[in-house]
């Protein structure tokens, strides 16, 4: 089988871990996924609870790509060169790699295979069986592709293959903000627009994540004070409507589940410390200042320690950064008892040197903190299409897992298959 149809089948079968049944599959595929966790069983994990590996796929012809002929009367494509130019965009190089990957749960009986970062084989009996599907055709190709990849491990080929040939876009890596506006310059321009140099200037002398003992805190705090902290915040980003009072402003702005905070009397600190230390959380967001996405929006927190009172701002994603700096040196600027969280970061982010995580084609840029659990790094990108190579050299990158056999498998000679299984080896 040929990429573009591996392609049509992850596309067909790709699904997420949380639905409720599992499919029911034919004999045939049962006996593929078990000769897979078979072939796979000489390897050592180089995961939790499974097995990562690459499998290199030819691209085929253009007749795999798709039927010119059924593309034309759909109106798909107009002529055969458009036909030939979205097979050689779609298709570029003349192998396709694919991430393969298989965690089994023996435990619970639970199998989960995903290639190309797709889910495309579950057997979880946990869950009610679904429809049945026939996949004699896939997983047959699948198992003998996985047997390669063990005799290529075996054979002491594989981890050379792949860190020589793997793409820069299946890779794992960082890169400096700074070198991306080396490809994209216009990219730098748009990030600073809005601030001035002397806010960047102000904010890496005076943006911290602590307070030091010394500086005084609030002594206390009303409903009516918090509005009119964050209206200072809004009026610095130029926000609409800042000649409404700060409390209608907040309601404009942000994310509207308070807890009840607009409700009691605004006026009174005694108020506000009782809702602070005893309301009922009901799930809601009072301090989201601005609203935002799970990631991107700012957060304006009221913290207390033993002296009393003080601010907390957070809002570190990238698109954020200016609003976030600009909402804090108001803050600051006004006196009030501030701090900053990711602080380091943001300050690295303004001077360029912060280092992105760049992750590999079909993992969405976002929590991906755990690919980098020896750095701080809380912004992520997939290495773009466009200026791909210049990117590409920019980036430093992680040594691709290496698969190892068992030290079992590696003492017993040659790895021979016999129906999809390894015969010498007893695991």
């Amino acid at each position: 089988m040929t990429a573009p149809q591996i392609q049509r089948y992850i596309d067909f079968l790709s699904h997420d871990t949380f639905g409720n049944t599992t499919p029911i599959y034919d004999e045939v595929t049962c006996q593929n996924i078990d000769q897979i966790f078979a072939v796979l069983a000489r390897l050592e994990h180089n995961r939790m609870d499974g097995y990562d590996l690459w499998l290199k796929i030819p691209r085929g012809t253009i007749e795999d790509y798709g039927d010119y002929q059924e593309w034309l009367e759909v109106g798909d494509v107009e002529n055969y060169a458009e036909f030939e130019a979205m097979w050689r965009s779609d298709y570029p190089d003349e192998f396709v790699w694919y991430n393969f990957t298989a965690i089994e749960n023996k435990d619970i009986g639970c199998r989960l295979i995903f290639l190309g970062q797709k889910l495309v084989l579950e057997i979880d009996p946990r869950k009610e069986q679904g429809d049945a599907t026939d996949l004699a055709e896939f997983s047959g190709w699948l198992r003998i592709a996985v047997e390669e990849a063990v005799q290529q491990v075996a054979a002491g080929i594989y981890n050379d293959l792949v860190e020589r040939e793997l793409p820069p876009q299946h890779r794992t890596g960082t890169i400096q903000r700074a070198q991306i506006w080396e490809v994209w310059p216009e990219s730098k321009a748009q990030f600073f627009g809005g601030i001035t140099p002397n806010d960047i200037t102000g904010f890496l002398a005076v943006g911290t994540d602590k307070l030091p003992l010394s500086t005084p805190r609030l002594t206390s705090v009303s409903a009516s004070d918090f509005f009119r902290f964050c209206a200072m915040g809004y009026a610095a980003n130029h926000y609409s409507d800042a000649d409404k009072p700060p409390l209608e402003q907040y309601r404009r702005h942000a994310d509207g589940r308070d807890d009840g905070l607009s409700e009691i009397n605004q006026d009174s600190p005694e108020a506000f410390d009782d809702w602070y230390h005893n309301r009922e959380r009901r799930g809601g967001h009072p301090w989201e200042v601005c609203r935002g996405g799970n990631s991107t929006h700012i957060s304006l927190y009221v913290m207390e320690d033993e002296q009393g009172y003080y601010l907390q701002l957070a809002g570190s994603a990238w698109t954020r950064t200016i609003e976030t700096v600009i909402f804090f040196l108001a803050l600051h600027r006004a006196g009030l008892p501030v701090t900053i969280l990711d602080v380091d970061i943001l300050k690295e982010r303004l001077t360029g040197t912060e280092k992105i995580g760049v992750v590999p084609e079909g993992i969405f840029p976002d929590y991906c903190q755990s690919l980098f659990q020896s750095e701080k790094i809380i912004a992520f990108m997939n290495l773009p299409y466009e200026n791909r190579e210049e990117f590409a050299k920019r980036c430093v990158w992680q040594p691709v897992a290496p698969v190892r056999l068992k030290d079992c498998a590696e003492t017993s000679g040659e790895v021979k298959f016999f129906e999809s299984s390894c015969t010498e080896c007893p695991n």
